[in-house]
């Protein structure tokens, strides 16, 4: 994971970009994650956590089908990590990340995760949102 994270909101378009553009580390095979792999960052917030009740995965990404009141993920900002949804010690904004995948619904709204909440929304790709890059 890149970690740090880039510090500045970007939409959609400019997020896979960015992750395409990343040298990191000696690395510049960086992209975007999937939604199950944001996932995989989730601690304390049973229901969002892989495995867990939320239905949205890399193989269900409709709002419609998928998405489900446990998808709203837990208490507001009270994560294991300072109140963070996510692994000890992972840098960056407690805020929401882009996935790489569309809901499946609305061909102009993409995954995020936000951590201050584990929850899972669905957002239109000219919003702006934090990138975290994965390889």
């Amino acid at each position: 994971w890149q970690d740090p994270p880039a510090s500045d909101r970007l939409k959609w378009n400019e997020a896979i970009d960015h992750c395409n553009r990343l040298t990191l580390d000696g690395y510049s095979d960086w992209r975007l994650p999937t939604i199950s792999e944001l996932r995989s960052l989730i601690r304390g917030c049973p229901v969002a956590e892989v495995g867990g009740s939320c239905g949205v995965t890399d193989s269900c990404l409709s709002r419609w089908d998928c998405y489900s009141n446990d998808c709203q993920g837990c208490s507001f900002y009270d994560g294991p990590d300072g109140g963070c949804y996510w692994p000890d010690g992972m840098e960056g904004e407690c805020s929401s990340y882009w996935s790489s995948l569309v809901d499946e619904d609305i061909n102009t709204d993409v995954w995020v995760l936000v951590f201050e909440l584990g929850k899972l929304i669905s957002s239109e790709d000219d919003m702006v949102n934090y990138v975290r890059c994965v390889r």
